[in-house]
């Protein structure tokens, strides 16, 4: 196999028709993953986390993959205002309703955007956010990402229908890349759904998000990890939220032996409201791990974060939530709370929270519970006609639906509810 080199990168980015400015970014970050050491044991961030399965020296860019069109779609997600796919670097918008068109919302694959939108997109594509220099993933998937998704929604555009973006499973590493532009005054639903088919699974995938919510605007971002068990990936998700702006995400981790997730969302003007959602339902032997960033820059700004995870079989999760407030950030409002459920003895939780204070007028908590089912739970469910399994199950969405209830588009909500629902039963999730 021919060694991936600046040289290489440079070059299929311009087989690919990529400008000057994207192929020269590319090199550069692959010069920077290079010369960036491998998370180490060592690494507080790391230190719970084997990342010694990844061959780091054998990272190469993808191929085109197949024809998304040609694919089967099983995610439902009825009255969707635009539904993007992508297989490998191959991207397709299926549907775009007159809402959308009206609004003059913008979804196309990124490489496509940044050629047709090309300030905009190099205005912010790896630069305020999600640089190389952040770490070797992110150096990593800004040299090799392909396809990828671009939503812009322009100043004062409401959308009530979601924004579907569905990243098909290859036989071949994944480096899927998504940038959201929202601008001033607009509001919008985005549903991103990573997941495996009977055809294909990733080995390995490393995905980027990038969320500019600008000043006044209101942006729901979710993403599932839906890859099959074999599957071991890595997700970094950065935002910031300028002055009166809300966002909301929320993370759903159900699939793959592996994930990592590196969540951060920065506010940047008074006024800024974040909420940060987080759910997984593991079992077996799965591992997943999720790095939270509450970053208050500003003053008068609020955040406020609920991460949940179940556990079954000889699952392990771990949990680790930074909230940061800069010396200048007086009259932050931040809190942060992460809950587990054990549904046996075999699992184990970690979890790790952290306050990061350096203002004084401030008001900053957090919390953490981690537990097993109470058998007394169990004993008067089952007084009441249910068997043990109904029980579990409904004992189960009694955790999970606080999560749910803060999902601000109920499409949305219902679609990761019953993929949540399908887990637990032991059927195939879309």
């Amino acid at each position: 196999m021919t060694a991936t080199t600046p040289d290489l990168i440079a070059d299929l980015s311009a087989a690919r028709g990529e400008p000057a400015w994207l192929r020269e970014r590319r090199s550069a970050a692959w010069q920077v993953y290079q010369t960036t050491p491998a998370p180490a044991w060592n690494d507080e961030e790391w230190r719970r986390t084997d990342t010694s399965w990844v061959d780091w020296a054998g990272a190469a860019p993808a191929t085109n993959g197949a024809d998304p069109a040609k694919l089967a779609l099983p995610v439902e997600v009825p009255g969707a205002s635009v539904l993007l796919r992508q297989r490998g670097s191959m991207v397709e918008v299926l549907y775009t309703s007159a809402e959308a068109q009206d609004a003059g919302v913008t979804v196309v694959s990124l490489a496509a955007a940044a050629d047709t939108d090309g300030a905009t997109v190099a205005d912010r594509l790896g630069t305020e956010l999600a640089s190389p220099s952040t770490g070797k993933l992110q150096a990593m998937n800004a040299a090799l990402w392909t396809g990828g998704a671009f939503v812009r929604i322009p100043a004062g555009a409401e959308l009530t229908a979601p924004i579907v973006i569905v990243v098909d499973a290859a036989d071949e590493p994944l480096y899927p890349r998504t940038l959201i532009a929202a601008g001033a005054g607009s509001s919008a639903d985005v549903l991103e759904w990573w997941r495996s088919s009977q055809e294909a699974t990733p080995g390995f995938a490393n995905g980027c998000v990038e969320l500019f919510v600008e000043a006044g605007s209101k942006l729901s971002y979710s993403h599932v990890q839906a890859w099959d068990c074999e599957a071991g990936s890595f997700l970094s998700q950065y935002a910031s939220v300028a002055r009166d702006a809300e966002l909301a995400t929320t993370n759903v981790t159900l699939g793959g032996r592996f994930h990592k997730g590196a969540i951060a969302a920065t506010l940047t003007g008074p006024g800024a409201n974040v909420r940060l959602n987080g759910l997984a339902y593991l079992d077996g032997t799965q591992f997943a791990d999720h790095h939270t960033l509450q970053d208050h820059r500003t003053t008068d700004a609020a955040s406020d974060l609920l991460y949940v995870n179940v556990l079954d079989g000889t699952a392990r999760s771990v949990y680790a939530g930074t909230i940061m407030v800069q010396p200048h950030a007086q009259r932050s409002n931040a809190y942060q709370q992460n809950r587990n459920l054990m549904l046996q003895r075999g699992p184990r939780a970690d979890s790790i929270p952290r306050l990061e204070i350096m203002a004084d007028d401030v008001r900053c908590t957090h919390g953490s519970t981690t537990s097993t089912i109470d058998p007394l739970h169990l004993y008067y469910l089952g007084s009441r006609g249910l068997d043990r399994d109904h029980a579990r199950s409904l004992i189960v969405d009694g955790i999970f639906e606080p999560v749910l209830d803060r999902i601000p588009n109920a499409t949305v909500r219902t679609a990761i509810r019953t993929a949540v629902r399908a887990k637990l039963h032991g059927t195939a999730v879309a």
